[in-house]
This record gives structure tokens, C-alpha cells and sequence, in this order.
């Protein structure tokens, strides 16, 4: 299945500082990088970068509140959005996600690929790496128009995610998604045209979705996938990580070497990834950057570099479901009160 790489520009000052931020993110820009976007730019190493985290983190999810902020909607597809959420994100291959049971006061967390059998909680909180923690509210407007009703749908997501290992927060973010439905009301005040719970739900879902792209994509930046070069023949490297570790196709990377225990960007590459490793294609060598120069030249001149060296590779933005890119574009400006 191909991903798709996302990023959240806007939020670059928020992320490197690692603070929080009491602004609401309101319908965020998503931007698809590509190596054509980014060959111009430097060849840098991104923020929050760790070789202690190139692996498959686990990360529980608690969802604490879900509530019904205005309008009348169905308690039964409030009450969804927890596990929705929850399998959302499980859907990051980046990491190993838990849902969070509450028994006896104790939050304990059971797999995703168990959710469904009768499998106790397997975890405790102590076992994670991450908890992401998340307070629902929605709401629905509606509007009239001259010719129909508009339903207008908003989820807004309060998120905080904790280092269990330092105690830290990481971040929190308050974000919020909308959508929006056009409804003909009959008479009596019932909907006609088809409309249903079934299709309320949907347009709930994918204004959560918004939402929930938000968390994602500051939890990639913070734990940006990598991994180890194990092989490399010319300008084509293999890394010790793969799809299943969250690296996605044609997914921008930097590779670095670790020299005198300074890490050097060497070069910018593109990520084929098969399950469990990548191959890597090397699209430009950081020879213009005078500490980097040296060590390229040794690389290109010595097959056997790698032998009594280490070479890393760091990705560029974060792998995450096609499907979400397509929910994200269901959505709603308010020009479309007047229509």
C-alpha cells in the first residue's frame, strides 16, 4: 500500500521549541514532499532526531472525554469516535499502538490487533514509550440557505502527549476539523434526500480525521523514522528499517554518518521500502558542505567504507494512510453559508 509523506509547516517554530501552544489548528495545510520539493534546500539533519528511537515505538492511546458541544447528534456515533480515533492511528506504521482500558482506576493497554477478541489488557503504562492522551467535543450547525439546509460538522480534539520514560510532555495541541453537508428538510422537519445517521457519521468521521492528522503529524516530527545502512554498492544504500517501521514509499531521507561522535548529513536520498528493510537511492551527495566533503569522498572512493564505519538514514516528514488525504479533502469554507 503506498503513503503518502505529510507535514505541517505552519508548525515548525512550535516543534523545535518543543512547546505548547493554546492556538487551535483549524483546517491545517498539509503539503506532500517529494524530492523535487526539497532538492534545492539544504541537506540537514531534522529536528528531534534520536538513533535510540529507530525503532517501533509503543504508543498508548487514551481517549478521557467525549462530549456534544451543540445540535442534536446521535449518542451512538459520538461514543465511535474514541475507537475510531484509537484505529486511526494504529494505521501508522511508525508505531505500535494500544488502546487504554480503565480497570479498577488502573489504565491498562491492549494491542489494536487484538481489539475485537477476548484478550485482556496486555500492557501497562509503564511499558509504553508514548501515551497520547485526547478530549473529544462535537458539534453541528446548521444554517439555512435558499434552496437547502447546510449541516456544519466540528470535532475539536485537545491532544497531549507524554514521554512515559522522562515524565515530559512532549506537546499539546488543541485542533479542530469541519465538514459540511447540504440537507433538504421537508415539512415536518424530516430530512429528505437519503441523508442518514450512517451519512452524519461519515461526515463526523472525516471532520475528526482533521483533527487527528494534527496529533499525527506532530508525533512524526517529534519521532521522525530511521534506522542503520547495513549494504551499499555506488549510490545504492540498504537500511535496516522498513515499511512495517513506518518508512514509506518514495519517502525523502537524509543519510548521516557519525563521525568523532558529531553527526555529518552526507546525502539526501529516496526510500523503497519492502517489509521489514529499504533500499535507498542516493539523489545528491552533500559534497558543497566543507565537513561533509571529506567524508564523501571517502565513501565514493572506498568500497569498503562501510566495513569500518556507521552510516544512518533519518526520514523527511511522516508515512501515513492514502485514505487520509482523501478524508482531508472533505471540508468546508465559510463561503458555503451563502450559496
Amino acid at each position: 500500500m503506498k503513503y503518502g509523506l505529510v507535514y505541517l509547516g505552519g508548525l515548525l517554530a512550535v516543534l523545535a521549541a518543543g512547546c505548547s501552544s493554546d492556538d487551535i489548528a483549524l483546517e491545517p495545510t498539509h503539503a506532500t514532499y517529494s524530492y523535487e520539493q526539497v532538492k534545492d534546500q539544504e541537506i540537514a539533519l531534522p529536528a528531534n532526531y534520536n538513533k535510540n528511537n529507530y525503532r517501533k515505538l509503543l504508543l498508548g492511546v487514551a481517549v478521557n472525554d467525549i462530549g456534544v458541544k451543540a445540535g442534536e447528534i446521535s449518542p451512538n456515533v459520538v461514543q465511535t469516535l474514541s475507537t475510531r480515533l484509537q484505529t486511526e492511528m494504529a494505521k501508522l506504521k511508525r508505531f505500535s499502538v494500544f488502546s487504554a482500558h480503565n480497570r479498577g482506576g488502573v489504565l491498562l493497554f491492549q494491542s489494536l490487533a487484538d481489539v475485537g477478541d477476548a484478550k485482556m489488557p496486555d500492557k501497562n503504562s509503564r511499558e509504553m514509550d508514548l501515551i497520547l492522551s485526547a478530549s473529544i467535543t462535537v458539534s453541528k450547525e446548521k444554517t439555512e440557505r435558499k434552496y437547502d439546509d447546510l449541516l456544519i460538522y466540528e470535532v475539536e480534539c485537545d491532544f497531549s502527549c507524554e514521554d512515559i520514560r522522562t515524565g515530559e510532555v512532549k506537546f499539546a495541541e488543541k485542533a479542530t476539523g469541519r465538514t459540511a453537508r447540504a440537507v433538504k428538510f421537508g415539512l415536518g422537519g424530516r430530512r429528505v434526500g437519503g441523508y442518514s445517521e450512517e451519512d452524519e457519521k461519515q461526515a463526523i468521521y472525516n471532520a475528526a480525521m482533521k483533527a487527528i492528522a494534527v496529533a499525527a503529524n506532530k508525533l512524526g516530527n517529534y519521532y521522525p523514522v530511521g534506522g542503520q545502512i547495513t549494504g551499499m554498492l555506488s549510490t545504492r544504500m540498504t537500511m535496516d528499517k522498513g515499511f512495517e517501521h513506518g518508512v514509506g514509499k518514495d519517502m525523502v531521507m537524509t543519510v548521516y554518518a557519525s563521525v568523532s561522535g558529531v553527526d555529518v548529513p552526507v546525502a539526501r536520498a529516496v526510500a523503497s521500502p519492502s517489509d521489514l528493510t529499504s533500499s535507498l537511492k542516493i539523489m545528491q551527495w552533500n559534497d558543497d558542505d566543507e565537513d561533509a566533503e571529506p567524508i564523501v569522498d571517502e565513501i565514493r572512493k572506498d568500497r569498503n567504507w562501510l566495513k569500518n564505519n556507521k552510516l544512518y538514514a533519518v526520514g523527511i516528514g511522516l508515512a501515513t494512510p492514502p485514505e487520509w488525504e482523501n478524508q482531508y479533502k472533505d471540508s468546508f469554507d465559510e463561503s458555503m453559508r451563502a450559496r
